[in-house]
């Protein structure tokens, strides 16, 4: 029972570092797409992460985001190589330290968030900061400009202004190599007299399907991590067939075993004192040499 108890002991004091060994920790980013819509579906900034991992990463690999404390996380999510389509099947965690650790077996990984801004009567105004311990070899900043608001300013300031396809304006800065340790940061200041979020004015989407560059339903609440169910399954069928072999074990040991029963019982009998012929139990005199039992 003791080596049982030691042997299961082991294993799940196992399980989770033998899950850290199995991921590629990754160290740069290929492509970063950071997208800030302030005031968009919500009165608070819509921060959209999206990053493609360098050709030869190998799988499943974990990557560590910088993440805000007052962030409020939309969706976490990998983008399928197949069909290009988001799916919030994967592991992720948030750490103390600020960051959120996903792990994931595609090139490309989306992260939404909200996070607040500053309201000073008709003027709104946030930050952006980027500092990680991984290196972005192209990253690219757009802010969207809300559909209300009359003026808007960045510091340092945009490189381009375009129109989407949505008629909302965006703001483009130029593409920046960042290494690790190195921090980007982006001041957004803008003036609303009407509190009016953008989606309220937008057209309905033509199809149902998540596209890129649009924020994901608001379902984070009913996802399932997949990595820790698929674990905690292992976990239980090794268990079950553990009490399983030990149960079978115990009842196995409690049955006779009829040819150690035939044994103990020869060596039961008894035998005539005189002669040594054997005799029976309820024989009164032997029947070899005739004495009295």
């Amino acid at each position: 029972m003791k080596r049982s108890f030691v042997f299961l002991l082991t294993f799940f004091m196992l399980v989770p570092v033998a899950a850290g060994f199995a991921q590629t920790p990754v160290r740069a980013i290929d492509t970063l797409a950071v997208e800030l819509w302030p005031d968009y579906d919500r009165k608070s900034v819509l921060v959209m992460l999206t990053g493609t991992l360098a050709s030869d990463t190998k799988f499943p690999a974990a990557v560590t985001l910088p993440i805000p404390e007052t962030a409020q996380i939309n969706a976490v999510a990998r983008i399928d190589g197949s069909d290009g389509h988001m799916k919030d099947d994967i592991a992720f965690s948030r750490n103390s330290a600020g960051t959120l650790t996903l792990i994931i077996s595609d090139l490309r990984f989306r992260v939404e968030y909200y996070v607040p801004y500053t309201v000073d009567y008709n003027q709104r105004s946030f930050d952006f900061t980027w500092l990680a311990d991984l290196s972005v070899k192209k990253l690219q900043l757009t802010v969207q400009r809300p559909i209300s608001a009359s003026v808007l300013n960045t510091e340092p300031a945009a490189e381009n202004i375009v129109k989407g396809e949505d008629g909302l304006n965006y703001y483009t800065f130029s593409t920046q190599n960042v290494p690790a340790g190195e921090t980007v940061s982006l001041h957004v200041g803008y003036t609303m007299t009407v509190s009016r979020l953008s989606v309220e004015n937008l057209p309905p989407p033509k199809s149902d399907n998540q596209k890129l560059g649009l924020p994901a339903a608001s379902t984070a609440g009913s996802r399932f991590n997949w990595g820790l169910v698929i674990i905690f399954i292992g976990g239980l069928i090794v268990v079950v067939s553990l009490a399983w072999h030990l149960a079978s074990r115990r009842s196995s040991s409690r049955t006779p075993n009829p040819v150690d029963t035939q044994v103990e019982n020869r060596y039961r009998r008894s035998f005539c004192s005189n002669c040594g012929e054997q005799v029976n139990k309820g024989d009164k005199f032997c029947g070899g040499c005739g004495t009295k039992l």
